[in-house]
């Protein structure tokens, strides 16, 4: 049911799990790079879209290959946790289950 994906607290992009059907909350830049809160927004990182772990580059997680949309970008792993996200659905799947 809804309500356990409702409880979930929001996480950011990074952290994520490869699979998961995520939905952007919003886009905090850090101090020293305001301008990246810009650019995720232009790029479709804005409240309310759908987002998905793609896969993780390998050795150390970096980049983050990410999906919004019809597009698909490699995030670094600081950009990516600049990112809001909340679980709309287990690994694998684009919605909530009936």
């Amino acid at each position: 049911m809804s309500q356990a994906n409702s409880a979930l607290p929001p996480a950011t992009l990074d952290l994520a799990s490869i699979g998961d059907a995520l939905t952007v909350q919003h886009v905090e830049a850090p101090q020293g790079a305001p301008e990246w809160q810009r650019w995720l927004e232009e790029i479709g990182f804005i409240a309310g879209e759908q987002v998905t772990l793609m896969a993780r580059g390998l050795p150390g997680g970096d980049p983050l290959v990410v999906r919004i949309g019809q597009s698909t970008f490699a995030l670094r792993r600081a950009e990516a946790a600049c990112i809001r996200v909340t679980r709309t659905g287990p690994a694998g799947r684009n919605e909530g289950g009936a």
